[in-house]
């Protein structure tokens, strides 16, 4: 084994027996953009998509292996997937933490938080691990090395995140500005870590390429590495009046493994909560937010032709294919179908999937539209079709 390969792994094995390290994995979402193969209670999150033969969620949880300890990593989900996720989960996660409803990241960070505090009560300065449980990441040694050297700067007190090197001006995400450069210890090189100067907000295709040229933004993955004593801290400053009301359901006794939320009191506290993303809550406010550069081949896939920017084509016509399917002057289409044959003539950069009785034909350009049929069958109450 390369020597450079063997610190790595040493240092991810190092990390994964630190009883201070904890991993979070937010996987509530709804995943309107994947229908129809996305639904209510079997979410995006849930699905094996593209060359993946399983689940999105397991594929994140074994990226914890080399990091944290299956008794410190948690789940947090939607109240409804919360059998469909413990089937993935088992003793890979054993902690699931069900939300009422959902609340963007704010509120779901905050109950990872608070729950690590109750399992830290030793008076140890736990760190959390958060990641999404729809990205694509391809090098794992590089992967584990970034998340080692997180964590130490998390141990610095700041509010870290992986800010990934953009290989194109990407509009569908929101940028990272690097600021003043980190030099802490035990760093040796130029610099550890960057201040974040600013938050940039999902940009046309001129000002991303302004961006990318000019080598100070990175994209921003919501992949973060949290101090969790601070976190809590700024939580608290910035929503006062909701952290009191989800520390009300603690439980006063939790055995170990177990979430320590009252369920029924999270029932009612829930919809007074505000909906907020941590970035809003948090990270756009706070004076101590470092960003760590990572390139390990993310993607965040978020909708159905963002396939093709994570998984390799599977013919020679740049066409992703996947299930019984025949192809004629076809090319750069995404076609998915779980059982019936779907034949093309003549299809270009368009997308076809075929999933319990549905099916969705739309260009790849509009792909952030299919939301829209998620909300008219809502509107029409087609449940069956949800």
């Amino acid at each position: 084994m390369p020597k450079k390969s063997r610190k790595k792994s040493q240092t991810s094995q190092k990390l994964a027996s630190d009883p201070s390290v904890y991993g979070v994995v937010l996987a509530g979402g709804s995943g309107t953009r994947f229908w129809p193969k996305s639904r209510l209670k079997n979410p995006k999150q849930l699905c094996s998509l593209g060359g993946q033969d399983k689940a999105m969620l397991d594929v994140t949880l074994s990226r914890f292996v080399p990091l944290v300890a299956p008794a410190r990593r948690m789940i947090v989900t939607h109240k409804d997937q919360l059998a469909a996720t413990r089937k993935i989960a088992g003793a890979k996660c054993p902690i699931l933490i069900p939300e009422p409803q959902a609340k963007n990241t704010a509120p779901a960070i905050a109950l990872a938080a608070l729950a690590i505090e109750r399992m830290a009560e030793d008076g140890s300065d736990p760190v959390m691990i958060s990641m999404h449980a729809d990205h694509v990441i391809t090098d794992l040694n590089e992967f584990n090395a970034v998340m080692a050297r997180a964590v130490t700067i998390a141990r610095n007190g700041w509010l870290t995140l992986l800010g990934v090197v953009p290989s194109f001006p990407e509009t569908g995400y929101g940028y990272i500005e690097r600021g003043q450069a980190l030099h802490l210890q035990p760093f040796n090189d130029t610099a550890s870590a960057y201040e974040v100067a600013g938050f940039r907000e999902k940009p046309d295709y001129e000002t991303a390429k302004r961006y990318v040229d000019s080598g100070r933004f990175l994209w921003n993955s919501g992949l973060f590495v949290f101090p969790v004593k601070p976190l809590l801290a700024e939580l608290d400053r910035s929503l006062p009046k909701d952290m009191k009301a989800l520390r009300s359901c603690l439980k006063k006794s939790v055995p170990a493994g177990k979430n320590p939320f009252d369920q029924a009191k999270l029932e009612k506290v829930y919809p007074r909560l505000t909906k907020i993303s941590i970035d809003e809550a948090v990270l756009e406010k706070s004076q101590k937010i470092a960003v760590v550069d990572a390139d390990f081949g993310w993607q965040d896939v978020g909708t159905w032709d963002a396939l093709a920017k994570a998984f390799p084509a599977t013919d020679h016509a740049g066409n992703l294919v996947y299930g019984q399917a025949v192809t004629i002057d076809t090319t750069n289409t995404i076609i998915d179908t779980d059982g019936p044959l779907v034949a093309t003539i003549g299809l270009q950069d368009m997308v076809v999937v075929h999933h319990k009785g549905a099916i969705l034909v739309c260009p790849k350009s509009r792909a952030q539209d299919v939301k829209k049929i998620v909300e008219i069958l809502e509107k029409a109450k087609h449940r069956e079709l949800l």
